[in-house]
């Protein structure tokens, strides 16, 4: 086996990274920005467009990023959400199969590897972690 848990910066650095999932929700903030910005264009007295886009603008610039998965194009690399030095990396073809557990109180998406192991990750968005699955990983979701 290949894949392994190892610290964040034993990562091999000679691969681009394909793809990224952050918790930043950098398009929300975006989308808040354009709303305050049109409530102000389109009325003027109202105060409610200036309060968005000051928050909004103030919580993109102080919001702190944190990358849960990076997708490279041999392996994906999940971090440890409670310890920013360690990190899991797993091989493509070392993947049996993986599955997005939806709950009431939290989602998870559970990697189980060829050799009998699994790695679970904290999840936000099934739209977001099943499509980036299922871009490098198409052919091993599982469905619940």
């Amino acid at each position: 086996m290949r894949s392994k848990e190892l610290k964040t910066h034993n990562l091999p650095s000679e691969n681009m990274v394909l793809a990224q999932i952050d918790a930043k929700p950098s398009f929300l903030f975006m989308i808040l920005i354009l709303m305050g910005l049109a409530f102000f264009v389109f009325d003027h007295t109202n105060p409610y467009g200036v309060f968005v886009t000051i928050v909004a603008i103030i919580a993109m610039i102080y919001r702190p990023r944190v990358v849960m998965m990076e997708f490279y194009q041999d392996y994906l690399v999940m971090y440890n959400k409670a310890d920013k030095t360690n990190c899991v990396l797993i091989y493509y073809d070392e993947v049996a199969s993986w599955t997005y557990v939806w709950g009431a109180n939290r989602d998870f998406l559970l990697v189980e590897l060829s050799d009998g192991n699994e790695e679970i990750i904290e999840a936000f968005s099934k739209t977001i972690f099943e499509s980036n699955m299922n871009r490098f990983l198409r052919n091993k979701h599982k469905k619940q």
